[in-house]
């Protein structure tokens, strides 16, 4: 095994999706509504930290196979899949229905998977109507032919059902001949084996040789998932959890709501129950000011900043939608929840927000979208001021500091982050830390620390499944040296 690569798997299991199928899930901590964007979730954070070298699906995808229209939820599910940079293995779970349809659904077989070197076993094993599940002959036979037939490579075997340890219940969890699965994992040298099937899941244990994984369920909180490495023989794992920790406090400052011309999934009632569900401290809703009051058209071409009149007109001619919006959200307002609006400048340097909508927020989000045309021919010098003039006009955070740039296709002006830096610091304006469709820049925000700026977490949710993701923003100031009371110290609270 010297010199051996490594291998890194993600294991997640029982998803219990229910979606287009008739069917209602009996337990309510399965969260079976959730499990396509449990799925999504999981996957935005592998593809913003590290691709493993593949993804294996344990089983129990849907909720019941068998229930009209489940097909099309696992079909909504290996769309979920589609353009991943690694491998998908998925194995059958006793809900899943047919196991020959799950398994072409995600173009996938049973038995031998090859990864980097690797032996990956996958097996359908078979329920009776009481979920008892059983190792076929053929099963066994499979595990000591690779063995004899591939000595010494690494054998990984993947099943549903756990194998060890035994579990004490009325219900059927482990495979009924699983002592004998274990010889045979002993005798042909198999290094770990992983199921799922058991929701609380269990810690790595090892017996005649073999290691024993139990994957939690993805479906119940905290929303766990494990990734695996190997080298050689060698097995070390952690478990993931997509709820956040409680320490410290974390809100989310810039969540969408359905008011949004650029909304996609997101509702306010849906982004509330995700930011307790996954383990905020609060959110605040924030929409587009200027999305309130024009029409799609006049705000995308930027014209309601050029005429700031348009405000006037729409509220006159009863077109606007702000007062909708303030006594739609005004139901949801708690201690919870607050109520804020992203505002942009207008030629004059003046928010998009009429003098009557001006107060009553719990926090206003400045963002530069566009510069007005005046500003438009020195992007860098027009970005400036009208940045300036938000921070001035009382915003609380900067949206996605810099993002303009990108934007435009243009090199970000990185000499200008200890200016903007200090800007945010006279002004008391937090910098907001922000992975939607924007990455920031770790140079530029260890400058806002040293210059004693906050730090605001935003999703800018626009669909459902963003609202509170905060694993990359944690630990993007984990490597800028933030953890703890360091980290308590410098986020910002509204």
């Amino acid at each position: 095994m010297k010199g051996r690569d490594n291998l890194d798997l993600v294991v997640m299991a029982d998803l219990h999706y229910v979606g287009r199928a008739e069917r209602i899930c009996p337990i309510p901590e399965r969260n079976a509504h959730l499990g396509k964007e449990l799925l999504r979730r999981a996957l935005r954070r592998l593809e913003l930290s590290s691709p493993p070298d593949a993804l294996v699906l344990i089983g129990d995808l849907v909720d019941d196979g068998e229930a009209p229209g489940a097909e099309e939820d696992l079909e909504a599910l290996r769309e979920e899949l589609e353009g991943l940079s690694f491998p998908v293995i998925v194995v059958p779970g006793n809900h899943d229905g047919d196991p020959d349809r799950l398994l072409r659904t995600f173009g996938d077989r049973p038995g031998v998977h090859e990864v980097k070197g690797y032996l990956l076993l996958t097996f359908v094993d078979r329920y009776d109507p009481q979920d008892r599940a059983e190792r076929s002959r053929d099963g066994l036979k499979l595990v000591r032919d690779v063995a004899s037939s591939h000595p010494g490579v690494p054998i990984v075997a993947l099943q549903h059902n756990p194998i060890y340890p035994p579990i004490e219940s009325t219900y059927p969890y482990n495979l009924t001949n699983s002592r004998e699965v274990m010889r045979t994992y002993s005798e042909s040298g198999v290094v770990l084996s992983v199921s799922g099937h058991l929701h609380r899941g269990h810690e790595l244990t090892y017996a005649g040789g073999v290691g024993y994984v139990v994957c939690p369920a993805l479906c119940e909180e905290p929303f766990r998932f494990l990734r695996i490495t190997l080298r050689g023989r060698e097995v070390s794992l952690r478990e993931e959890s997509l709820k956040l920790p409680s320490e410290p406090p974390l809100v989310d400052v810039h969540v969408h709501t359905h008011y949004a011309y650029c909304a996609s999934t997101v509702t306010a009632p849906g982004a509330t129950e995700r930011a307790e569900k996954f383990g905020l401290s609060g959110i605040v809703l924030t929409e587009h000011a200027g999305q309130l009051y024009v029409s799609p058209e006049e705000y995308w071409s930027g014209r309601f900043i050029e005429e700031p009149h348009l405000l006037r007109r729409y509220r006159d001619e009863g077109r606007d939608r702000m007062r909708a919006y303030r006594k739609e959200m005004e139901e949801l307002r708690s201690s919870f929840v607050k109520l804020g609006l992203e505002v942009e400048c207008d030629r004059y340097g003046n928010l998009s927000l009429l003098e009557e909508d001006a107060e009553g927020w719990d926090l206003l989000v400045g963002a530069v979208h566009k510069l007005p045309q005046a500003h438009s021919r020195d992007e860098e010098r027009g970005f400036m001021h009208v940045t300036e003039s938000l921070l001035r006009n009382g915003v609380g955070v900067l949206a996605h500091p810099f993002r303009f740039f990108r934007r435009e296709g243009t090199e970000v002006p990185r000499h200008l982050f200890r200016p903007m830096a200090r800007l945010l610091a006279d002004y008391g304006v937090a910098a907001e830390l922000n992975f939607h469709t924007n990455e920031p820049d770790p140079e530029f925000f260890g400058t806002c620390l040293e210059e004693g700026v906050k730090v605001a977490l935003a999703s800018d949710a626009h669909d459902l499944y963003e609202v509170g993701d905060f694993a990359p923003h944690l630990e993007f100031l984990r490597r800028l040296g933030l953890e703890g009371d360091d980290l308590k110290d410098v986020l910002f609270c509204p």
